[in-house]
């Protein structure tokens, strides 16, 4: 039964899957994408990317099974900083049930997150379903990064709500704000275990501000990179930065890895 506890190997291994979500997009979207060790996938996912014009589905993630587990994980976008920081942060509500007010650009996203390019392609969502209706999942897990991870916290209130899987298990890391007051409020009476996974350096989880009526969904668990990568934007928002701050055996960026001390 999944712990209410956070768990730095969870939220590591987690995170490994969502770097898997990354090379599948950065590798093309091959044909012959292999999930970690012991999965078996499901389906790929794919959204348009509101940093882009034009505006285009492209995959973002993927679906995988093991023995017990479903895990769904969602990856960032290069450009999301830009992104929030010229965006006008417009409040709309989320479509899928009544919870309050959410991010324009993320909504829209979250509209076209589906399991194919094509608009008919069956919503996440949807395929989850079909997934738990099988009856094998005792457990599912969803983890995202940046924008990724406002698309896993719309996913996870979207499932709990509408696809028959009361309980999800969410681990975010870098996550915007995604909508407001209401909107948390009714995130946390729907999810029980949820962790958004914030570095203090990292200014993504400062946006979009508070001054505007956006809150933050539960529960922050805080992390320092201190001086474990080089001190730039970039690098205190990189997963790997994340992932190595929990684990120091994870590799940063070769980018971001800081010069040897004198």
């Amino acid at each position: 039964m999944p712990s209410e506890v956070f768990s730095v190997p969870q939220a590591v291994q987690l995170g490994q899957f969502v770097l898997a979500a990354y090379d599948l997009h950065e590798e093309g979207d091959p044909t012959n994408f292999v999930p970690p060790a012991g999965y078996n996938l499901i389906s790929k996912i794919y959204a348009d990317d509101i940093t882009n014009d034009p505006v285009a589905a492209t995959v973002f993630g993927f679906i995988a099974q093991s023995d017990s587990d479903v895990v769904v994980a969602i990856r960032g976008t290069e450009g999301v900083l830009e992104w929030l920081l010229d965006f006008e942060f417009a409040l709309v509500p989320f479509p899928y049930l009544s919870a309050g007010n959410v991010e324009a650009g993320f909504n829209d996203c979250y509209s076209s997150f589906r399991t194919g390019k094509a608009d008919a392609a069956p919503r996440v969502v949807d395929a989850l379903a079909r997934v738990i209706a099988g009856g094998t999942a005792e457990t599912l897990l969803i983890a995202g990064h940046s924008l990724g991870a406002a698309l896993a916290t719309l996913l996870a209130i979207d499932l709990a709500a509408n696809g028959g899987f009361a309980a999800p298990v969410v681990y975010t890391f870098a996550s915007p704000r995604v909508g407001d007051k209401v909107f948390a409020g009714t995130y946390g009476s729907l999810i029980q275990t949820s962790w958004r996974i914030a570095n203090r350096r990292d200014i993504v989880p400062s946006l979009p501000p508070e001054s505007l009526g956006y809150v933050h969904v539960k529960t922050e668990y805080e992390i320092d990179s201190a001086d474990r990568c080089k001190q730039n934007v970039r690098c205190w928002h990189a997963l790997e930065t994340y992932l190595n701050t929990l684990d120091p055996s994870v590799a940063l960026q070769p980018q971001c890895v800081p010069r040897p001390k004198p």
